[in-house]
């Protein structure tokens, strides 16, 4: 009985590690973010349920303006807390079923189910707007710029190019912005 007991403690505690271990495998290190490879299989996964489901999808990519600058003159320490604190904020402000990776250094994609592209571009501008309003030391000013896409009929690199696209035109015109694209 004792024998039998002990074989399902070891089984509970090999559980939970391999549970932890799972996570590890899936989630970035520094921001707590899903990481490049498991944001990008969600990412497939999502266009595929969209298309078969007929379900409305919309995705934003966004990074730090100007972050070599903070990691430069603020040094790579202090990168790494403007990172956690903009990913912790990025995460407080989306609904529990959307997903954010961390595809870059400073670059982040976020998959947002079941939103139209005006949602998800009000959505993501609301995030914007929040991350610029975070106080931090030295009058440092930290802000995101980022693309919006809702998904239509595009393979993934399609899409990935066109929010892409998207992010490096907000960061070309005035950074601070979140741009949409608009339907032709």
């Amino acid at each position: 009985m004792k024998a039998k007991e002990e074989a399902e403690k070891l089984n509970r505690l090999l559980s939970e590690e391999k549970q932890k271990l799972q996570m590890l495998s899936i989630t970035d290190y520094l921001t707590g973010a899903f990481n490049k490879m498991f944001i990008t299989s969600c990412l497939n996964e999502e266009l595929e349920a969209s298309q078969r489901k007929l379900k409305k999808l919309t995705v934003a990519m966004v990074d730090i303006d100007n972050f070599k600058t903070i990691n430069d003159t603020y040094g790579h320490l202090y990168g790494d807390y403007v990172l956690k604190k903009v990913v912790r904020t990025i995460k407080n402000n989306l609904r529990q079923k959307d997903i954010i990776g961390r595809y870059g250094g400073d670059e982040f994609f976020i998959i947002l189910r079941d939103t139209r592209i005006k949602e998800g571009y009000a959505l993501m501008e609301r995030i914007r707007q929040k991350i610029a309003e975070i106080e931090w030391e030295s009058n440092l000013k930290v802000t995101i710029s980022g693309g919006v896409v809702e998904v239509g009929g595009d393979e993934l690199n399609v899409l990935l190019n066109k929010v892409d696209q998207l992010l490096y035109r907000a960061k070309h015109r005035n950074k601070n912005l979140i741009e949409m694209e608009t339907q032709a």
